[in-house]
């Protein structure tokens, strides 16, 4: 999908690159599989309506995995002040999105998933609540959407994923490799 638009293949970089968090010279990821600089491409498609880019807000990455494809966004600080500028961040970016494809959410619900990769250091569980959500979770057959983004699944995208920076790399290496 990545060559029918030339906006995505003119912001490849790197998972290692685009997750970079410039203000704390750190990495979210270590991975240097190519991705699209997804901050780029909404920079791009903004100015090419002579607009300033401060008038959208966008997630860090887009990945392709065949047909499908994966927005992630990365934070490294507190999520506690963020979930709304998360929120607005996967509205602002599912617009662009399907205008840039030509397609509707109703596409998104089938084809995009969306992976919030946080710092676990800052946004710790307690030691009890983290046995009590793994075991229910475990016990339901399934994974724990965090920070308020529970309702977005089958709303606008096929799966969420809300990873620390481990099990983000894990979820990369066994879905795409």
């Amino acid at each position: 999908m990545i060559d029918q638009y030339k906006i995505f293949k003119d912001n490849i970089q790197s998972l290692k690159k685009i997750s970079e968090d410039t203000t704390n010279h750190e990495f979210m990821c270590e991975l240097e599989i190519e991705a699209v600089n997804f901050d780029m491409v909404k920079r791009m498609y903004v100015n090419s309506l002579y607009l300033s880019e401060d008038n959208s807000k966008s997630v860090d990455a887009l990945l392709f995995h065949g047909e499908n494809s994966i927005f992630i966004e990365f934070k490294n600080g507190d999520m506690h002040n963020q979930k709304r500028e998360v929120k607005e961040k996967i509205k602002d970016s599912l617009l662009i999105f399907c205008d840039i494809i030509d397609k509707n959410i109703s596409h998104t619900r089938k084809k995009l998933d969306f992976v919030l990769v946080y710092n676990s250091e800052k946004n710790p569980k307690s030691v009890n609540l983290k046995l009590i959500t793994d075991h229910l979770n475990a016990k339901a057959n399934r994974e724990e959407i965090r920070f308020g983004l529970e309702e977005y699944p089958k709303l606008y995208f096929n799966n969420i994923h809300t990873y620390d920076k481990i099990e983000f790399e894990n979820y990369i290496k066994t879905t795409i490799f």
